[in-house]
């Protein structure tokens, strides 16, 4: 009987389906990665214009400029009274008007002060103006005449114009001051729009992250399905193929009437048997088998009778010998046995439970009269150096001789004596 496949526990379970994805959901991860790119390229952007805003030079300086210039002109207004009072300030008059000289100049040629001005405040440029067409003189009359004389009608020049340097520090300082507090307004909403803007970059870019994470995930759980899937279905291929493989090597070593091993096979464990005797010296018999006058039955009752009472007779066979015992058919009626361990007297024994067994068998016909079955045995021993060959055909031998004498009956291959088993 042919092997059948043990079924796997999966084997009724849905074939395996590709891996694919809907392509509406791989354009919307594209635009998802796209737009996160994009949304990091913003978020680099507007971190990088507000870190340049906040390291640019503010008005801070320009308002310390401013009132260190209205500190320097109440110095100078009070060193030009101690001139005028005969205290022998003028070196320090010279000094106020020197320091006052670098601290315009600076504060109009300067880059930042300078785009200040002109662009943004024109009225404090216009104020250092003033400032400077005073100053300036008065600086280059101390440096050309540094006399007592001198030194005293700048003193009196700078009290007369005491009120307008005032007014003029005090005006600059008061609007410097001013667009300072306005300028801090206006960075201070440009900042928030700037933070703002980031905050809802940032949040996308949380948004997108966390849907990709949870798309990987569930990427993550599909293939390790899919994978558990294929190995299923791989264990299930590898036990097809290994089953596949049972049932070919038992179609290349079985008779498929008889399930008994066909000649090939037969031949094959024979050798093996052959190669034991010889490395361990152990008793082995062959029996050759023929069943009596088989072509009247295939003519008379036809193939399909005749291929019964063949699986009978091998069925009979197996159950009269031992489990040990290779059993074959070599073709036709034509059947072999080969004993291991068993010496000639146990053969004889053997092939006469067979010849019994096989005289009880009672075949059905149409015309209800069954078929009897008769057999022929041939019983050959093993001997030293002996091949395989050799013993078949002593068993061969001995069966020619046992259908010569009459049939249904056991001859033993020998060289002098001749054992023969008839039927009662």
């Amino acid at each position: 009987m042919i092997p059948q496949p043990n079924p796997a526990p999966d084997q009724n379970s849905p074939a395996l389906p590709p891996l694919r994805h809907p392509r509406w959901l791989t354009v919307v991860l594209s635009i998802l990665l796209i737009s996160m790119a994009g949304l990091t390229v913003l978020a680099t952007i507007t971190l990088r214009d507000h870190a340049r805003e906040l390291a640019e030079p503010s008005l801070s300086s320009d308002f310390l400029v401013s009132y260190q210039i209205a500190t320097e002109v109440n110095l100078l207004i009070d060193t030009a009274r101690a001139v005028r009072a005969h205290d022998n300030k003028a070196t320090e008059l010279v000094l106020r008007l020197e320091v006052l000289a670098s601290l315009l100049e600076p504060a109009m040629d300067a880059p930042r002060a300078q785009a200040l001005l002109l662009e943004e405040l024109p009225q404090a440029r216009d104020l250092l103006s003033s400032l400077s067409d005073l100053i300036i003189p008065w600086y280059a009359q101390m440096q050309v005449a540094f006399t007592e004389q001198t030194d005293r009608g700048v003193a009196e020049d700078i009290l007369g114009n005491a009120g307008t340097l005032r007014s003029l520090a005090d005006r600059l300082v008061s609007l410097i001051h001013l667009e300072q507090g306005s300028m801090r307004d206006l960075n201070r909403q440009r900042l928030h729009g700037g933070f703002y803007r980031l905050e809802w970059t940032i949040a996308g870019l949380i948004t997108g992250s966390v849907v990709l994470a949870v798309w990987l995930l569930v990427l993550n759980y599909q293939s390790r399905q899919f994978g558990s899937r294929l190995a299923q279905a791989n264990a299930r291929l590898e036990s097809a193929v290994a089953q596949r493989t049972q049932e070919l090597a038992w179609l290349a070593n079985t008779d498929p009437l008889t399930e008994l091993k066909n000649r090939r096979a037969f031949m094959e464990v024979g050798e093996a048997l052959i190669m034991q005797c010889r490395r361990y010296p152990h008793p082995l018999s062959a029996l050759l088998i023929d069943i009596d006058h088989f072509k009247s039955i295939n003519d008379r009752y036809g193939h399909h009778l005749g291929d019964e009472a063949i699986r009978q007779v091998a069925d009979a066979m197996t159950a009269a010998l031992r489990e040990t015992d290779v059993t074959g058919r070599l073709g036709g009626e034509e059947f072999a046995v080969l004993m291991p361990h068993t010496d000639l007297t146990a053969a004889l024994q053997a092939a006469e439970r067979v010849r019994h067994a096989v005289a009880q068998l009672r075949i059905p016909t149409p015309s209800s009269t069954p078929i009897t079955l008769t057999i022929s045995i041939g019983v050959a021993g093993y001997e030293h150096g002996m091949s395989l060959d050799i013993l078949v055909m002593h068993a061969d031998l001995a069966l020619y001789r046992a259908k010569h004498d009459g049939r249904d009956r056991i001859r033993t291959y020998g060289a002098d004596i001749m054992t023969s088993y008839e039927a009662s």
